[in-house]
């Protein structure tokens, strides 16, 4: 086996047999073999500092040497403070050849380790699969393609140390054709109104903590909108500019049915974010202003009639209009009050607020309790 200098900057490998198996990351468990991640020492994964998860679909060009600059970053004196290392490459379902080029990169390096789907889920369940097996206490996602430089990789974690939970990377010299930039520019200017204050919410490179992670929920195609989600945890997400190269293998997966498919997540991911927990205030607020134009207009049309004689029939249409506007204003009304209940049913065993710290005061008195520091520390901290 070649010798890695991700596991070389650390405790070194162990000699237990390799494999891909992990267990679940919440409970921390150590996977069956001791070489999945770098450097870790013994049988015990959570050493692990960072997982580094690579969502890969057909890139068998592209995977050999990503993964040979993955290993010259993590050895860097630049993530001296993040290792060990875990690299996790996931196999969304690839027929090029990309799984066999996986398991022997898994074979030749200590660090590697290899998660594959029984068949192509979407780069959303891959990136959720990895983040699954993930068991670092930082994560990064990078793309296999080659264009997300690892690199860049430090300057991301050491954001993280500025108190953010999410650093996404800001791709401000992007090297794609000008038929994903200008759609690409569009969404991400929408999507500004799901919270985040960002320029790029495409970019797969982004470092996030385990906290961040564990509570993110990613279904149908919502890893476009990572920090949208994040965000509305309450979680703190700010951007790196990083390096953008052009693809040297491979062709890309966009195309434009994936860019409509992304302009309807963005329309869901707005009334998410914002009326998730209040679908009254949109749908209810609607229907009131259909019902109240639709009745002005048949009230006009009505007063024509039996206030100055007027006939009927020349304001037929404006009537059916205005009988439309209240019919399409009441089901608005009743869709609202139906998401409302459904909304108290799907959060009744959820809380509305994420609670980031509590503090207490240390000599504080709290209704005659006895002081804390004497029996030691709070167990509610």
């Amino acid at each position: 086996m070649e010798q890695d200098p991700v596991a070389e900057a650390s405790a070194g490998p162990t000699d237990a047999p390799e494999t891909s198996e992990r267990t679940d990351a919440a409970d921390r468990s150590v996977p069956d073999s001791g070489t999945g991640a770098a450097g870790t020492a013994g049988d015990d994964a959570a050493a692990v500092v960072t997982s580094i998860v690579l969502p890969a679909y057909n890139e068998v060009g592209n995977l050999r040497p990503l993964i040979a600059e993955i290993v010259d970053a993590v050895a860097s004196d630049a993530m001296a403070a993040y290792r060990p290392v875990e690299i996790l490459v996931v196999d969304d379902g690839s027929t090029d050849g990309t799984a066999e080029v996986i398991r022997e990169l898994a074979a030749e390096y200590d660090a590697v380790a290899g998660v594959f789907l029984r068949r192509n889920f979407g780069q959303s369940a891959a990136l959720c699969a990895g983040f699954d097996t993930a068991v670092g206490e930082y994560v990064v996602s990078l793309d296999a393609d080659g264009q997300n430089n690892p690199a860049d990789i430090p300057t991301l974690l050491d954001r993280l140390a500025d108190g953010y939970d999410c650093v996404s990377g800001w791709r401000r010299d992007r090297d794609d054709p000008i038929s994903k930039t200008i759609p690409s520019a569009i969404q991400t200017r929408l999507a500004t109104y799901t919270g985040p204050d960002i320029h790029d919410f495409g970019c797969t490179l982004k470092a996030y903590r385990r906290t961040a992670i564990d509570e993110l929920n990613l279904r149908g195609e919502g890893h476009r909108y990572i920090p949208a989600k994040l965000y509305d945890n309450g979680f703190k997400i700010t951007e790196e500019p990083v390096d953008h190269r052009p693809r040297t293998s491979g062709s890309t997966k966009y195309g434009a049915g994936r860019l409509l498919r992304g302009f309807v997540d963005l329309a869901f991911a707005i009334f998410w974010n914002k009326y998730s927990m209040r679908p009254m205030h949109l749908m209810g607020g609607l229907g009131m202003v259909l019902l109240t134009v639709g009745g002005l207009i048949g009230s006009h049309a009505v007063a024509l009639k039996y206030l100055f004689g007027d006939a009927l029939t020349p304001h037929l249409p404006r009537l059916i209009f205005a009988v439309a506007l209240i019919l399409f204003g009441f089901q608005l009304l009743m869709f609202g009050l139906l998401a409302e209940m459904l909304t108290k049913i799907h959060y009744k065993d959820e809380v509305p607020y994420r609670i980031q710290s509590v503090d207490h005061g240390g000599d504080a008195d709290r209704g005659g309790a006895a002081d804390p520091a004497a029996d030691g520390p709070d167990p509610r901290r």
